[in-house]
């Protein structure tokens, strides 16, 4: 009886943890693929700097497991915390730029087929570095295409007994985003990206976790209401990242979601986003019923 406790436990937390780190890495970070906003390749003139700060949040009532089927009694709800940090620079007759990412929050109300996870209160998640490189900057068509590069450090606060916003691995996304016009105020976003993980050799009950690599595709349609107002929708799919627990294969993680944006200039140098969202599909992990963005962006 006490194994067979401690199997369920351990798998509970287990679904838990792979659900936290899917939602979690695309924040811009919502498990490690990296998330993105309307109109983030599109470059600033070389010397600027851009100080930002997200709130992501997110609540989910129903767990759908790796076969598709729903868990009853289960839900989370996350509150998170992103600052980030870009600075802009020309390379080879290249627009360039650098990223640092520090999320910090709570996951609360987190439950697994009836059984409740222990979460922590608060925690800092793991620090990202991103390398971003423009081949085609074309203000004069309004077309950009970039390959951005994501190194996720395992420097968040981690628990093999609580899940967190830390993850106890390293990963590293390959993220190329091409953005054009096809009408004098619309344009589209196209972004895609492929994480690749390491292990977390410290998972429940010192079992070693592998991971497989990610998939992300993502798109929006921009209508560009004045100089300072746009409005969009969008979409995001995820799949892969199968994890394997003691050599026993898990499912992949499969989600998509809907996504609608209102970005505003509030002045020259200040610019509001918000961004709500909804979960049409998921597999193994949380299916959000909800979720929402607000980020204040600050040009220096």
């Amino acid at each position: 009886m006490m194994k067979l406790g401690l199997g369920r436990k351990v798998r509970h937390f287990t679904l838990a943890t792979t659900a936290v780190q899917c939602l979690m890495s695309g924040t811009i970070v919502y498990g490690q693929g990296q998330d993105s906003q309307v109109h983030d390749f599109v470059p600033a003139p070389a010397g600027t700097q851009i100080g930002l700060l997200y709130y992501l949040g997110s609540t989910s009532d129903t767990y759908i497991d790796g076969h598709g089927h729903k868990v009853d009694d289960s839900s989370l709800d996350t509150n998170v915390g992103l600052l980030r940090y870009v600075y802009y620079f020309d390379i080879a007759g290249m627009r360039a730029d650098v990223n640092v990412l520090q999320p910090f929050g709570s996951l609360n109300n987190m439950r697994v087929g009836g059984s409740d996870i222990d979460t922590k209160d608060f925690s800092i998640g793991d620090v990202t570095l991103v390398g971003t490189l423009w081949p085609l900057n074309d203000p004069e068509h309004e077309r950009y295409f970039a390959i951005a590069t994501y190194l996720t450090l395992p420097t968040g606060n981690y628990s093999a007994s609580e899940p967190g916003l830390g993850s106890n691995r390293w990963s590293l996304s390959i993220q190329p985003g091409y953005l054009f016009k096809i009408a004098p105020q619309w344009s589209v976003d196209l972004v895609g990206d492929v994480t690749f993980y390491g292990d977390n050799n410290d998972g429940p009950g010192g079992a070693d976790l592998e991971k497989d690599p990610s998939f992300t595709m993502l798109g929006w349609l921009n209508y560009e209401a004045s100089a300072k107002t746009m409005f969009s929708l969008g979409f995001t799919t995820t799949r892969g990242g199968e994890e394997s627990v003691k050599g026993v294969d898990g499912s992949d993680v499969k989600s998509t979601t809907i996504r609608a944006e209102w970005s505003q200039m509030l002045s020259p140098t200040t610019q509001f986003l918000m961004e709500i969202g909804h979960d049409v599909d998921a597999e193994n992990t949380f299916k959000r019923d909800a979720t929402l963005t607000f980020r204040l962006a600050k040009f220096f």
